[in-house]
């Protein structure tokens, strides 16, 4: 089945590593030509030279903090012809109301979801005038099922949620799809950082959580790109502003 998507221009932030790379991966399988974004140059050059010897396609990088005011705009500019908007970036750490770090929510905030939306909405005006478009929002499952003890990331993708939702409303009456993915626990280099055990303690807590996961894993980038695939091509024509989970069911379990 022909996608739609060989020669549209796809900007995938958080780019360099993990979701963001297998994105990247599997839109450029499709035929996109790549702009990727990320903190780090070194990851984002060696991401690049990866799909480039797989993949006859553009793949253009630049080194971004997205918590930074304005850098959003920057990134947008340097990048007007974004058919296809991936944002995977921004993290927030664990903790609950009292322990979580302010500035570290604050910045974590900034970087996944008003950097979201103003890259977002510095590249719409350009899709409604070419009456196409796709924004993916990457954002997680603790915006559904709420973690008093990852409030700053529940507080942060129940956010990026209803931006999600509200969007994509609206912007489909000018041609532009938007769309969210709800990954659950992905197998990434930042969760086995997060979820190695170090203690006897930390092996427990560990046993129990793989144990409470459907198939005895957790998922694969792959899995969630091939969705966001799905919901940037033609196929898809017809959804707007729903979010999509992939976490084979893991939020209804107690």
């Amino acid at each position: 089945m022909d996608s739609g998507l060989k020669g549209k221009v796809a900007l995938v932030t958080g780019g360099s590593k993990g979701i963001g790379f297998a994105i990247a991966q599997a839109l450029a399988a499709e035929g996109c030509h790549l702009r990727l974004a990320a903190r780090d140059i070194v990851s984002l050059n060696v991401a690049r030279d990866a799909i480039k010897s797989s993949y006859p396609v553009e793949v253009e990088v630049q080194s971004a903090n997205l918590s930074e005011a304005g850098a959003a705009e920057t990134l947008a500019a340097a990048f007007p012809e974004t058919d296809i908007l991936i944002n995977s970036a921004g993290a927030i750490a664990r903790g609950s109301l009292l322990n979580i770090d302010p500035a570290g929510f604050r910045e974590g905030f900034e970087g996944k979801v008003t950097a979201s939306m103003m890259l977002s909405r510095a590249l719409y005006p350009n899709m409604i005038k070419r009456k196409y478009g796709v924004i993916v929002n990457i954002i997680g499952i603790a915006g559904e099922k709420l973690n008093p003890n990852s409030i700053g990331t529940s507080v942060a993708n129940a956010a990026l949620i209803a931006f999600t939702k509200a969007f994509g409303a609206e912007s489909v009456d000018h041609g532009v799809r938007v769309l969210g993915i709800n990954p659950g626990l992905i197998h990434t280099g930042r969760t086995d950082n997060l979820l190695h055990p170090k203690t006897e303690v930390d092996r427990q807590a560990y046993a129990k959580v793989m144990a409470n996961l459907p198939y005895g894993r957790m998922g694969k980038p792959e899995e969630v790109a091939s969705l966001a695939v799905f919901l940037a091509s033609d196929a898809a024509k017809y959804i707007s502003g729903d979010v999509i989970s992939v976490d084979a069911g893991t939020r209804f379990r107690a």
